[in-house]
């Protein structure tokens, strides 16, 4: 078998093919032809879990919002309830203060309460009332003080 390939003669260029070994390799030629898919029914799975899913999210996004609706309305009407019991504390701590003659902090208190109700006139009344004694007792044109715009 040696001798048979090394007495070959090398090939002569545009010529024929050398022939074959002893045994011919057999060739395989496959075609590639398109078909349908053997697995329809996860395809139709995963249309009918987008479907599913979407109406799902449409129905809960009316509830979501909604129920932050009224939870920042419960927020509210805590905060307003909050605000209404930091007012009422503000404004008897600055009466008493008044009372007791500590006039700088009772206006300290009615100018908190004022950030909080700026139109009660009861607050308005002590806020001019302890503004006037300020003034009076320190002899000044009150330019010391925030003068506050009713």
């Amino acid at each position: 078998m040696q001798k048979w390939i090394y007495t070959m003669r090398p090939r002569k260029p545009f010529s024929m093919q050398r022939k074959g070994s002893f045994t011919v390799v057999p060739t395989y030629s496959r075609e590639f032809k398109l078909q349908s898919s053997k697995n329809k029914g996860g395809y139709n799975f995963g249309i009918i879990l987008f479907f599913f899913m979407v109406l799902v999210i449409s129905l809960t996004i009316p509830r979501w919002m909604e129920a932050s609706k009224i939870r920042y309305q419960q927020e509210l009407a805590w905060s307003i309830k909050k605000d209404k019991y930091a007012f009422d504390f503000l404004l008897k701590s600055g009466k008493w203060r008044l009372k007791k003659g500590r006039i700088s902090g009772a206006y300290s208190e009615f100018k908190l309460a004022y950030a909080i109700q700026p139109e009660n006139e009861e607050l308005n009344e002590l806020l001019l009332e302890t503004l006037e004694i300020l003034c009076y007792d320190r002899g000044t044109d009150c330019e010391d003080f925030e003068l506050l715009e009713f």
